[in-house]
Parts: C-alpha cells; structure tokens; sequence
C-alpha cells in the first residue's frame, strides 16, 4: 500500500497523557479509532476525509485540516 504523507505532521498532546506525531490519514484514522469518546460532526468528517485520501479520491490536505478540527473539538492541543 502507498503510503500517503502530510506536508507538515500534527502533534496532539494530552493523549492518554502524551503527545503523538501524526504524519498523514493513515496514522490519524488509527488515532481516531482510539479516541476514548469516539466524536462528533469534525470527527467523522475527519474519517470521510481521510479515507478519500487513503482511496485518492480526496485532498491529502483537507484530510490535515478534518483532522486538525476533530482533535480540537476533542479538546486535544494541537500543533
């Protein structure tokens, strides 16, 4: 499988009492799937997008973007 990168990673902090580096939709989905709560509205917008870019059909970038907005709804620091 291609492995499809983001040009900058997300750093979310206060994970399970640390930070982790997600580097494209790949890694985001699994640390969507362990997200204690699941989510609302961002977080599944967040899933969508990111498996249309697994399945190029969609924008890496705005897979970044979903991402970055479900883990701030989730009240994660992000970077």
């Amino acid at each position: 499988m291609q492995e499809f990168l983001w040009d900058k990673p997300v750093k979310v902090g206060n994970f399970g009492g640390r930070e982790r580096c997600i580097n494209g939709p790949h890694e985001a989905l699994q640390c969507l799937s362990e997200w204690p709560e699941g989510g609302g509205w961002f977080y599944e917008r967040a899933r969508n997008r990111c498996y249309a870019a697994l399945e190029m059909r969609g924008d890496l970038a705005l897979s970044r973007q979903a991402f970055v907005a479900a883990a701030i709804e989730a009240s994660f620091q992000c970077d």
